[in-house]
């Protein structure tokens, strides 16, 4: 992956995290589950997991200075959103990616 592409797939999964908090707005996806977790909380968690996986194990992702700024404000607009959900599903990405490097 090049720095292009980081800064790409960090643009969509800011306009994917926009899109969930325009829905949070609107009331959509906010029935909860059984799981007492709504449509977007489970959405968000996918999110947060996902890019903290990417930002682990041999090849992490987004370590160019230049994908810094836009990092930090997809990490805040997921935790605007959905504050105990994304921070839940990143630490969880992040220890995911941590055993899979390790060899688990």
């Amino acid at each position: 992956m090049t720095t292009i592409d980081d800064l790409r797939d960090l643009a969509n999964l800011e306009g994917d995290l926009l899109v969930i908090a325009a829905y949070e707005k609107l009331g959509i996806g906010t029935h909860s589950d059984e799981d007492n977790f709504t449509d977007n909380i489970w959405a968000v968690g996918h999110l947060a997991e996902t890019l903290a996986w990417e930002c682990g194990g041999d090849s992490p992702r987004y370590t160019h200075p230049s994908c810094q700024v836009l990092f930090d404000d997809v990490v805040a607009l997921g935790r605007t959103i959905c504050p105990g959900a994304w921070d839940y599903f990143f630490s969880v990405g992040q220890r995911d990616s941590a055993a899979a490097a390790a060899g688990w």
